[in-house]
């Protein structure tokens, strides 16, 4: 049980990575970005290439990866959000999977089908805790997961920065007449949401195979977690996608590895009949 209740929380941190940058862009930026599996794969690919070919230190390789991650979702709001962001939402939307559909194709033609292995930051050693052998590296993932969830919630309450942020979410009108700079928080957005993304790449490819569709059901259990926690709700969502990953990884445990797709995406649909705000009722006009 506390071995798939670790498991469980490591990989729902990587869902909780998604979840909160998901609703990042979609609260400053008003567009649901679903090339979010994409960048999961981009930092993953670059960490996993500069770790192998060029001999630099992990821990480097993986900062290369958030970097590079951070750099093209800030090219990406430049060349596909800024030209179409008064258009309709459906356009966003469309531009957001012709962006991951190109990010698949370059990865493809610059790194080909094969796959690629990227070794965890910390030696994967099992730990005792209360009589139970768990991971370490499960353990690492999950407490950097929360780390950067504290450190992106503290950013958001307690910064100039993250009340500005707030302020172009709620309303963008509004926060011109205030001075706010609302194209740079827009900016802003989208590279720490693809820097997020970005590391949850970098912190799930020791777990599996580093190829190019290693982002695509993580982005997928990501959005469900913010259904079901709330998508006016950062905090909610985060949370929703950690007892999702516990749970999905409990039902595998006890009722095989084929229920967890099943537990996560029935969840989803059960919120989206019963309560469409999610557990923590937030709604879209409410602050971060």
């Amino acid at each position: 049980m506390a071995q798939s209740v670790v498991s469980g929380l490591a990989i729902g941190g990587i869902y909780a990575l998604l979840a909160v940058a998901f609703l990042l862009t979609y609260r400053v930026a008003g567009v649901l970005n679903f090339a979010q599996g994409q960048f999961v794969m981009l930092g993953a690919f670059v960490a996993a290439s500069l770790a192998a070919v060029s001999g630099m230190p992990l821990i480097a390789a993986a900062v290369a990866g958030i970097g590079v991650a951070a750099v093209v979702g800030v090219a990406m709001e430049r060349v596909t959000y800024r030209p179409l962001h008064d258009k309709s939402h459906a356009a966003l939307i469309i531009s957001t999977v012709a962006v991951g559909t190109i990010l698949s194709q370059a990865v493809q033609l610059i790194w080909g089908p094969s796959p690629r292995t990227l070794a965890s930051l910390i030696p994967n050693r099992s730990m005792d805790l209360l009589g139970t052998r768990i991971s370490s590296v499960s353990l690492f993932i999950a407490v950097i997961s929360v780390l950067l969830i504290v450190g992106l919630n503290l950013l958001l309450q307690r910064t100039r920065l993250g009340r500005q942020m707030q302020a172009t979410s709620v309303d963008v009108d509004t926060a011109k007449l205030m001075g706010i700079r609302t194209e740079r928080m827009v900016v802003i957005a989208f590279a720490i949401s693809a820097a997020l993304t970005g590391a949850s790449g970098v912190l799930v490819a020791p777990m599996f195979a580093v190829t190019g569709s290693l982002g695509f059901l993580i982005a997928l259990k990501a959005f469900a977690a913010c259904v079901i926690g709330g998508f006016g709700n950062l905090p909610g969502a985060a949370v929703a996608a950690f007892g999702l990953g516990v749970v999905e990884n409990l039902a595998g445990t006890y009722f095989g590895s084929d229920s967890k797709d099943l537990i996560a995406f029935s969840l989803m649909i059960v919120f989206l009949l019963v309560r469409p705000q999610g557990i923590f009722g937030s709604r879209v006009g409410e602050k971060l």
